[in-house]
Formats: structure tokens, C-alpha cells, sequence
């Protein structure tokens, strides 16, 4: 905490909670203090060194009430409470005399103060308001270290293909456009897979580069493309050092194995590897990316497909190599096939799995 407003020359360095008035306030080195607005009587229970925090951004969840606990899907424990920074400054809303909540709301007001680092932008006023300082779209993700700590290599980023389903964004400038979603208040998030190789790419994917390309249909397609083609290099990978096995085992049938090699090398086989053996997803989501993709082929005047793999493969080609070949009129499309696509992808980085560990 360090808030210096531009009409006073008091800076206000520390924090203090008024067990009276069951708010906070900010205070200078010379006693000078400054209360917070007070809207709940929050709990003082929880020490906010034991919790940490990120900050999100969303056009679809961020109204008040939108208000969840937060729990890992693979092991069903509890990581903490997800909320928009207005359920702070309000008590309209359906957990404002929620005492978990409450114990929750403390901590993440302390951490928000904390965090302010402003010189001379501001005028002062008579009480301090959180959504001075952060926008009213901010959601707060409050964690419980020592739950989060049960998870073995715990971190956040391992979410982030699941928190961008749910439409939250990492950057405030950057959120794209209103997703569809409908949620319980309890959201169990799922990680991605721990055989996906390059998480630090693909965290920068959902971090930036997808909302970046949100509004630009072709860029957005060919940014989830580079994801298939991170997996189905780990299927080349992994079925390579497989083969070189088999070649160190059997020096008699090189022949056959160099067919064996020519075909991993192909990316229309590993894309089919990928849907069919790696990554295998739900049937109903494949049918919708065939459909979608099999109607842009046909307004370009392609052969329709009879999977999903093959009309994304085709698709692909068509968008890389032939872009020019779909009717002005039919670009259109793409944005519905995206939608859908990014749910694939995401399905996909979360099912992926090798068959027994890689061994060289």
C-alpha cells in the first residue's frame, strides 16, 4: 500500500481493520487516516497471508450476484471464492450476509488495498472506494494456500484453458466478446492435461493471444491451430521414440518401419490420432465441429467430410492455402466455427494423454 492523492501531501502506507466497525481503514505515517466505504461487516477471521489472489476480467460474469466457490475438478477440493469486485461495495446481493463470504470479502479488500500503488492521479475524497482504483468488470479469485497446497504442483495456470471457458480474461483491455455461459454457484475447474508439453505457450495463448484475435475470424483460427499442432508434435514425439524402439529390436524389418515413419510424419494422421486415441472427446461437441466445418467446405465448394478430424484437416488447408476460395458472403461462418472450435481445443488440452509414459 502506497497512495499519495494529488490535493494532499499525506501518504497512506499501512492498513488497519476497525474491529469496531467492522471496515477498513488507511493510514499515513503520522496518523492520518482515511476509512474505507462500508457496505458489509466483514469477518476478520481469515489471515490474508494465507490467501492469495488474481485478478480477472468478463463481459458475462460480472454482475454482483455472479458470485462462486471454486473447487479443482480432478480432486474436488476447495481453492476459494470467485467474485466481481462490486460484491465488495454492495450489500444488494445474495451473499452479503453470507459468513463465509464475509470471511472471504476481508481478506480480498485487504489484498486489494494492499496492493494500491498510486501517486498524485487522484483527488481525495471522504471515504476510499476499491472501484477508484480497480474497474468494476475486476474479478477476484481468493485462494486458500494450504488447499491449493494439497494439489501436488499446484498452480493457477494449469486452469486457464477452463477459466477462458467461462469467459474470464487475464488483461482488462483485452476481454472478448460475451460468451453463453450458465453456471451453478459452485464452478469445479478442470486443468490442463500434464502431458501437454508446452503450457508456457498455451497459457499465453488464453492469457492474450485469443482475445487479441477475437473480433479477426482467420487469426483466431489459425492462433487455435497452433495448439493442435503443439499436441500432435507431442503425438510425433512420442510415437517416434516408440518406433525408434521397435527399430533398435528388429534391425530385420527397416523397410516396413520406414513406412511406419513416413506415416507418423503426416499431420492428417496425427490429427486422426489425436481425436480417436490421444485426446478422445465428447461425440456430440465432434458432430458440431463437423457440421459447422463440413458448411464451410460446401460454400467453397469443397467435399463435404464424414468425421471431425478430416473437416478440421480440410478446413485447415482450405484456410491456410485457400482462404481466398470462401465466398465473402460465407466468412460469416467462420465466426460461428470458432465458438465451437475453442470448446474443442479446450476439451481436447484437457483429455490429452499419452498411453504409458515416454521412455527413451
Amino acid at each position: 500500500m502506497n497512495l499519495k492523492f494529488m490535493d494532499e501531501d499525506v501518504i497512506y502506507t499501512n492498513i488497519e481493520f476497525l474491529l469496531d466497525r467492522k471496515c477498513f481503514s488507511v493510514v499515513s505515517s503520522d496518523g492520518m487516516r482515511l476509512e474505507c466505504g462500508k457496505d458489509l461487516q466483514l469477518d476478520d477471521e481469515y489471515n490474508p497471508d494465507d490467501y492469495c489472489m488474481e485478478l480477472f476480467h468478463t463481459n458475462t460474469l460480472n454482475r454482483e450476484n455472479d458470485i462462486f466457490r471454486i473447487f479443482d475438478k480432478q480432486t474436488g477440493v476447495s481453492l476459494g471464492w470467485m467474485f466481481p469486485v462490486q460484491a465488495l461495495v454492495s450489500d444488494h446481493h445474495a451473499y452479503a450476509e453470507n459468513i463465509f463470504f464475509l470471511k472471504y470479502a476481508y481478506v480480498a479488500t485487504y489484498l486489494l488495498l494492499d496492493r494500491i500503488s498510486e501517486t498524485d492521479k487522484k483527488s481525495s475524497r471522504e471515504f476510499l472506494d476499491l472501484t477508484d482504483f480497480y474497474p468494476e468488470d475486476t474479478i477476484l479469485l481468493v485462494m486458500c494456500k494450504s488447499n491449493c497446497n494439497t494439489i501436488a504442483r499446484f498452480s493457477i495456470w494449469d486452469y486457464v484453458a477452463d477459466l477462458y471457458l467461462y469467459g474470464y480474461s487475464f488483461t482488462a483491455d483485452q476481454i472478448g466478446a460475451a460468451k453463453d455461459v450458465s453456471v451453478a454457484k459452485k464452478i469445479y475447474l478442470r486443468r490442463i492435461s500434464e502431458d501437454v508439453k508446452d503450457k508456457i505457450f498455451i497459457i499465453e495463448i488464453f492469457k492474450s493471444l485469443l482475445v487479441q484475435t477475437g473480433f479477426l475470424p482467420l487469426a483466431k483460427f489459425h492462433m487455435l491451430y497452433q495448439i493442435i499442432e503443439l499436441l500432435i508434435g507431442d503425438i510425433f514425439s512420442y510415437e517416434f521414440i516408440d518406433l525408434n524402439q521397435k527399430i533398435r529390436q528388429d534391425t530385420n524389418n527397416l523397410f516396413d518401419l520406414k513406412n511406419d515413419l513416413l506415416e507418423i510424419a503426416g499431420e492428417k494422421y496425427r490429427v486422426n490420432k489425436l481425436f480417436h486415441k490421444y485426446a478422445p472427446i465428447s461425440g456430440s461437441l465432434k458432430e458440431e465441429l463437423k457440421d459447422v466445418c463440413n458448411e464451410i467446405l460446401r460454400e467453397s465448394g469443397k467435399m463435404e467430410k464424414k468425421n471431425a478430424e478430416e473437416s478440421l484437416y480440410s478446413v485447415r488447408c482450405l484456410m491456410f492455402h485457400e482462404y481466398g476460395s470462401i465466398p465473402a458472403a460465407s466468412r460469416s461462418i467462420l465466426d460461428d466455427m470458432n465458438l465451437i472450435f475453442e470448446k474443442v481445443v479446450i476439451e481436447l488440452l484437457i483429455a490429452f494423454h499419452f498411453p504409458k509414459p515416454i521412455s527413451c
